[in-house]
């Protein structure tokens, strides 16, 4: 019975949950890209990125930027693992 249980987890936690969230974050990844795609085709990206962005939060910016690509990545990876 224990050897199921150390089966079933990996280093980081419980693997179902670690799927499940995977799972969440590209799901999210589709919503927010089918988004961005609504609003550039109606025309009010352009109203969105016209007032530009302030020097001093553009570390902050690349930051979130560089996380989320990440995240999205490592979603994507786990989701198609889950296939093999």
């Amino acid at each position: 019975m224990n050897d199921q249980r150390t089966a079933d987890r990996d280093g980081e936690g419980s693997r179902i949950a670690t799927n499940r969230t995977a799972v969440a974050i590209a799901a999210s990844s589709l919503l927010i890209a089918a988004m961005g795609v609504l609003l550039a085709r109606r025309g009010l990206l352009e109203a969105i990125v016209a007032r530009g962005v302030a020097v001093d939060m553009l570390p902050l910016y690349l930051l979130f930027v560089l996380l989320a690509v990440w995240l999205v990545i490592w979603s994507w990876g786990r989701l198609l693992t889950l296939f093999q």
